[in-house]
């Protein structure tokens, strides 16, 4: 079983979420000092903020990708998730990944331009 084929804990985004209240508190006892200080906590916080949102979002893509395979393995035919695969927003749709929920790209990804699968 390959880190992939798990779906991730969101322990991970618990505790990251845990951190960015508690950066959040310091930051803000940090402007009563000195307001570099304080700007500085919440730049940290608004970094640690978008970690823990994308943290979440993560899990909850690789929950349904898992309840997407498992209603296709019973025999349904579940309509592909919007969007389809991880790879089409950062490639514009021009790549889909061998995890494809839309079953059309998932059978021609492996393929190369001769017709012989790829290894």
């Amino acid at each position: 079983m390959t880190h992939a084929d798990r779906a991730p804990s969101p322990r991970a985004a618990h505790g990251s979420l845990t951190v960015t209240i508690l950066i959040t508190a310091g930051a803000c006892y940090g402007m009563t000092i000195n307001g570099w200080i304080g700007a500085f906590g919440f730049y940290t916080a608004a970094v640690l903020t978008w970690c823990t949102v994308r943290l979440y979002a993560d899990h909850h893509r690789t929950v349904a990708e898992h309840d997407w395979a498992r209603r296709h393995a019973l025999g349904e035919c579940p309509p592909p998730l919007d969007p389809c695969c991880r790879l089409v927003d950062a490639s514009d749709g021009a790549v889909h990944s061998i995890r494809c929920t839309d079953l059309f790209h998932r059978i021609v990804t492996p393929l190369t331009t001769d017709g012989h699968p790829t290894t």
